[in-house]
C-alpha cells in the first residue's frame, strides 16, 4: 500500500514534531511549553 502524502510533507500515520521548552515563565514554581505543530499547552 502506497501512503499519500499530507500537503505538509507527512505521511498519514507521521505524527507533526513536537518539543518541550522547560521553565517557560518566570514567575511559575514550574512551566513547560508543549508543541505539536500549530498547537501550544503551556503547562504550569
Amino acid at each position: 500500500m502506497s501512503a499519500i502524502a499530507r500537503p505538509s510533507g507527512r505521511v498519514p500515520d507521521a505524527l507533526r514534531p513536537l518539543s518541550f521548552t522547560r521553565g517557560y515563565t518566570r514567575h511559575a514554581e514550574g512551566s513547560v511549553l508543549v508543541a505539536m505543530g500549530d498547537t501550544r499547552v503551556l503547562c504550569t
